[in-house]
């Protein structure tokens, strides 16, 4: 098993089909519609599963290199096969280029020359006129920038010739990489003259990587950015131009002026004025005109684009629950940890994440196992949503996005109480129903805990992303320029999933086998806390799953409420002292409900003060230093006083 996924950069991402509307002198077309490889095509390989295949993106990709649809297409799957791929070439039939003098080819093409394992992927387009006996390399791509993008190449150096073919070779660097797409390939000579012409437009937003990404569905009243590409399809540079785009209501206009785009050159438009997304669908146009102060064009019937957006209403009851198989030993799941972080960040009422750790000091092996048994699983990051299906980190959000109108069948709320005494939880996990329903259904309630933080070398995170140390990967938030190799003391772990409050699968008996549409069902839960955890910064995750299937109905989450003596008093506060022990410094963290005044004690085994600070009137979430770098080795009792309420902790110093 492959345990790294990497998700193309700009996964979901909408670009429009290649544009092939203008004026020109068509050789050869090629849309790799059909079920095999095209008539008067051939291959040459020594790859295990034949080389390039064609189809669809869902036949074509895999875990690790996925494709964005785009009609049927040809590919071939390093990820899927890893065999030796050092040689794909896929070979076009004869063409006849006599009587041209300028010959050109579009494509589509999806590619991101990465690297891994120390190796680096290659796509090269050559060209043979000897019926393929030997290779001219024509040029060596580099990566897409975004999604599907459609390339050209110039093919006036074979202008004249009469037995010309065209390759595209790929090379996997003599490792496990990834892979190459194309689809809609014309071979033309063009009509001299002025020619712009629109070759992506799409609406969207970065990503947290930062990349841009166009999802057809966004939530209502969001800021989208409006982003075209111009391209110049003709021979004569162009200087200038107008846009105007529009939802049918408002229309914006601009003037780009004072550029220079030479043949087959791009120019990125990014709209001054944003869109913002309405309820329901809406259909946006975009057109550039004026080209040059008003030059007659070859054509115009590559000047506009279109792109259909749609607004969404979130429901208020529906949650959407991402359990994040990942480790520390991961080098490709920091991107689990940027998509998740950013997915709480954004939508933080709606999203529950939980993240499954693997072969780390942070795993849970019942959850672990269950995770790796999950129908399809396939490696690391990879989220499993609502028990249901798996998704890569970086489509979280327009999956997300895509499921969270959807009414549900129960609305889930979670009751944790923790006595901070004896640290004994209790949990009650309530499901109103808001249908009738008949089954074996059952609650599952999961303990975690943010900010999960150790000294030893295992908390460190292996990155992949590290341009010095792996090459370029893409970007990653930063985690680029980062180390391969994170030290522990860097690291902080979010969402994990420390403890199984139930079974993993849900508790036999607690729920009836009928469900009444409007009923409320609760059932209780116990776990003692280890001292270890931080109760600060837990919280209790619960869903119902329908037993039959695993599928989830709805989730709740909520953050512990402290309780304190043998009445279960409301706590005003509650704290962690960590590291335990510590060397250098030890951090407390305190959490208080409602303005205190707070002051700290520390004492030795003799009973003398060795540490002493009033901190005055506090209130919220407050991490404390505390230099123990002067105290010999030995035990200390801490007491902190907040309000009336005194807690008091063990503290270990070792040096």
């Amino acid at each position: 098993m492959k345990k790294s996924t990497l998700a193309a950069l700009a996964a979901l991402v909408l670009h429009l089909a290649a544009f092939n509307a203008w004026s020109q002198t068509t050789i050869y077309t090629q849309n790799f519609e059909g079920t095999g490889l095209p008539t008067g095509w051939a291959q040459v390989s020594d790859a295990s599963d034949g080389g390039w295949k064609f189809g669809t993106n869902t036949q074509l990709q895999s875990s690790s290199f996925p494709i964005t649809a785009h009609t049927k297409m040809a590919g071939t799957n390093d990820d899927a096969c890893n065999c030796d791929k050092s040689y794909d070439l896929l070979m076009s039939p004869v063409m006849d280029f006599t009587g041209n003098t300028n010959v050109f080819m579009s494509y589509d093409n999806y590619y991101y020359n990465l690297s891994y394992g120390g190796a680096t992927e290659s796509a090269t387009i050559v060209v043979s006129i000897d019926g393929g006996a030997n290779w001219t390399d024509i040029i060596e791509l580099g990566p897409n920038t975004g999604d599907w993008e459609t390339r050209f190449v110039d093919l006036s150096a074979y202008a004249g010739q009469s037995n010309v073919m065209i390759g595209f070779l790929y090379n996997d660097g003599g490792d496990w990489l990834y892979g190459w797409a194309i689809d809609n390939l014309s071979v033309y000579a063009p009509v001299a003259g002025v020619d712009a012409g629109v070759t992506s437009f799409q609406i969207g937003k970065l990503d947290p990587t930062p990349t841009f990404v166009a999802f057809t569905k966004y939530i209502k009243d969001l800021p989208l950015s409006v982003n075209a590409t111009i391209a110049n399809l003709g021979t004569v540079a162009i200087t200038s131009f107008d846009v105007s785009w529009t939802d049918g209501t408002n229309t914006h206009n601009e003037s780009i002026s004072g550029i220079n785009i030479g043949t087959f050159e791009n120019y990125s438009y990014t709209a001054v004025d944003q869109y913002i997304t309405l309820s329901g669908t809406a259909d946006i146009s975009l057109t550039v005109s004026n080209i040059n102060g008003g030059s007659a064009e070859i054509t115009t019937g590559n000047n506009g684009g279109a792109f259909t957006i749609q607004g969404v209403v979130p429901n208020p009851d529906q949650h959407y629950l991402a359990e994040e198989a990942t480790g520390t030993w991961c080098g490709w799941c920091v991107r689990g940890i940027v998509f998740m972080d950013y997915m709480q960040e954004t939508y933080p009422d709606q999203f529950i994440g939980l993240a499954v750790h693997n072969n780390d000091p942070m795993e849970v092996a019942a959850y672990d196992g269950w995770v790796g048994g999950f129908p399809g699983f396939q490696g690391y990051p990879s989220v499993i949503i609502n028990r249901d299906y798996i998704v890569d980190p970086s489509q979280l959000e327009g999956d997300f996005i895509s499921k969270i109108s959807t009414a549900p069948a129960v609305k889930v709320t979670v009751d944790p109480q923790l006595n901070t005494v004896t640290n004994e939880l209790s949990v009650t996990v309530n499901g109103q129903f808001l249908q009738d329903l008949t089954g074996d259904y059952r609650f599952v309630a999961i303990l975690a805990e943010d900010s999960v933080h150790g000294t030893s070398g295992t908390y460190g995170q292996t990155n992949y992303y590290s341009i010095d140390d792996y090459g370029y990967a893409g970007p990653m938030q930063g985690y680029e320029f980062m180390s391969g190799q994170i030290p522990a003391s860097q690291m902080y772990y979010d969402f994990v999933g420390r403890a199984l409050i139930s079974d993993v699968k849900g508790t036999a008996g607690s729920l009836p086998a009928t469900l009444t549409n409007g009923n409320i069902y609760s059932h209780n839960f116990t776990y003692t806390v280890p001292a270890s955890f931080n109760i600060n910064r837990l919280s209790v995750v619960a869903f119902v799953v329908k037993y039959s299937t695993g599928d989830v109905l709805n989730s709740g989450k909520s953050d512990l409420k402290f309780v304190t003596g043998i009445e279960n008093e409301v706590a005003n506060a509650s704290l962690f002292l960590y590291p335990n022990p510590a060397s250098q410094t030890a951090y407390l963290d305190l959490k208080i409900t409602k303005p205190e005044t707070v002051s700290i004690q520390m004492v030795n085994l003799l009973g003398q003060t060795v540490y002493a600070e009033n901190l005055g009137t506090i209130n919220g979430n407050q991490m404390i230093p505390m230099s123990v770098s002067n105290l010999p080795s030995g035990i200390y009792q801490l007491k902190v006083s907040v309000g009336d309420q005194v807690m008091t902790k063990k503290l270990d110093v070792i040096k």
